[in-house]
């Protein structure tokens, strides 16, 4: 099934540097657009691909709400299943894009507990719906010989740990913690 969907095309909109209060070292964005469905016009996304020393964690929202607090969260219901993985190889695809820019990093996806505005709804942090479809669609997309695949379940985040740039793959793991901790991150 995945190998006849493709991802929306994905547009680099700039390099970008922290702002007051941030803690990434520089960031990567992206756009792209879901197709029309019956009933929503097509949406914006942003993809926000964060630089921490030799990581990017790669998030990305509706640009609809790109000034709420929970903008990662929000569960919008525009899309259909196929539409879902669709937006979700998107983002993907800006971690390929990225690996042939940075060959030596590493890449972290969090997913973040969704919010149904409509039933009050809020899941919890631990092996959540969003970080499921990661691991799922990372292991089809990614494969295992550039990246050791990880997941820490407990906090619903995977990792891409970049298989060329060290020979323990479990110590970079460490590293990667202890790099998101340092910058105030539960991890």
């Amino acid at each position: 099934m995945l190998d006849k969907l493709k991802p929306y095309p994905l547009y680099f909109i700039q390099k970008a540097s922290p702002g007051k209060g941030d803690a990434f070292d520089f960031a990567y964005i992206y756009k792209f657009y879901s197709e029309r469905t019956p009933r929503y016009q097509r949406l914006k996304y942003i993809v926000h691909a964060e630089s921490y020393e030799d990581v990017f964690a790669v998030k990305f929202y509706a640009a609809r709400d790109r000034k709420l607090d929970n903008k990662y969260n929000r569960i919008i219901k525009a899309h259909g299943y196929t539409g879902a993985v669709r937006t979700f190889m998107s983002c993907a695809s800006a971690i390929t894009d990225l690996h042939a820019k940075f060959p030596s990093y590493s890449f972290v996806v969090s997913g973040a507990e969704s919010n149904d505005l409509e039933s009050d709804k809020v899941e919890g942090e631990e092996n959540n719906q969003r970080f499921r479809i990661y691991r799922t669609l990372a292991l089809q997309l990614f494969g295992r010989e550039t990246f050791e695949h990880y997941q820490q379940e407990e906090v619903s985040t995977y990792m891409l740990v970049n298989r060329s740039q060290c020979k323990d793959t479990g110590e970079k793991v460490c590293q990667i913690k202890e790099i998101f901790q340092n910058r105030g991150f539960e991890f």
